[in-house]
């Protein structure tokens, strides 16, 4: 959100690496999180359920959309689609 919005791409590279999850962050913001991660070399995955989260979902190297409520592009988008919409599915899936 907003302190994502006011952080360098520099600051931003620095962030991703210090913290693992972002919460509330825009469809822009997450591109911005998957791109500061590749750019340390990171591998990164990127949940998404909506149209606006598809060019993250698409960049990241792992996208996972969810399959009840998210948007045909969204999974479409992704790698994964979680049938239950459960993050906690992620970590059996993966």
């Amino acid at each position: 959100g907003p302190e994502l919005d006011a952080l360098s791409d520099m600051e931003l590279r620095e962030a991703v690496l210090k913290y693992n999850i972002f919460a509330r962050a825009s469809p822009e913001n997450k591109l911005q999180i998957v791109k500061a991660l590749q750019a340390e070399d990171q591998i990164c995955s990127m949940t998404g359920d909506g149209v606006n989260d598809a060019p993250a979902l698409k960049a990241a190297d792992m996208g996972v959309a969810m399959g009840k409520e998210g948007t045909d592009v969204a999974r479409e988008a992704s790698e994964m689609i979680l049938a239950d919409d459960n993050f906690a599915t992620i970590v059996e899936a993966v």
